[in-house]
């Protein structure tokens, strides 16, 4: 039986921070190097650094929007219609030449569905161009603190010999601004919710399976909480 969108944002916006940090490590080239405990520190950490990130943030700017923050720390904010050219859908993106681009179809196209879908109450008060904006101004100030930022000075040795060779965990990272953006707006669920919502616009067919993927990362998330009551039983 086919979902409603209604019934997978309301399933989505359910899922906490152990269930989400699975589906990010689902995308993780270095995933097969990681313990599940590694994983689930390194989410916890990881949503904690974007938290902490997005409080000072918060604090040192109390009466600015995400886009005069943006615009005060010296980066151009670009809105065209749609990506040029290519069969990816992108939302946005963040370039270290200073430049932010918020494609601005989605957001219409995202406004369109929640209307028409009868979903108001589910995102009150929520502006998607900020959540948008607020995601790629984590990877700003990712870039700014380069040198001391939890989710860029983290790795894990892949070999020693020879040479030790240490790579970054990329999924930190997006955890990390996916926290960012909920602590910048607010937001009483993750904003991993909109990759289904916005992905939905362009294809239902796409947004399912992206959907059904996120819950089969949930289970496990389950699966390891059902180890852990039977390893407190004995």
């Amino acid at each position: 039986m086919r979902r409603t969108i209604r019934e997978m944002t309301e399933q989505l916006m359910g899922l906490g921070d152990e269930a989400w940090g699975h589906y990010a490590f689902f995308h993780e080239p270095l995933k097969r190097k990681l313990s599940k405990e590694q994983k689930a520190s390194y989410t916890k950490l990881a949503m904690k650094c974007g938290r902490e990130e997005g409080v000072l943030l918060k604090t040192a700017n109390p009466q600015k929007t995400v886009l005069e923050i943006t615009r005060d720390m010296g980066i151009r904010v670009e809105t065209p219609d749609i990506p040029n050219g290519g069969g990816h859908v992108t939302f946005a993106q963040y370039e270290e030449t200073g430049k932010i681009i918020i494609f601005m179809d989605c957001i219409k196209k995202a406004d369109d569905l929640i209307r028409s879908e009868g979903m108001e109450e589910l995102f009150a008060d929520v502006d998607i161009f900020s959540v948008l904006l607020s995601h790629e101004l984590f990877h700003v100030v990712e870039h700014k603190k380069r040198n001391t930022i939890f989710t860029q000075t983290e790795k894990i040795e892949l070999w020693r010999r020879p040479f030790s060779n240490k790579s970054r965990i990329i999924a930190l990272s997006e955890m990390a601004a996916m926290a960012f953006a909920g602590e910048i707006q607010g937001l009483p669920f993750s904003p991993y919710v909109f990759d289904v919502v916005l992905m939905y616009c362009y294809s239902k067919e796409a947004a399912e399976a992206l959907y059904e993927e996120i819950m089969e990362a949930a289970s496990q998330k389950e699966e390891n909480d059902a180890d852990n009551e039977r390893e407190d039983r004995k």
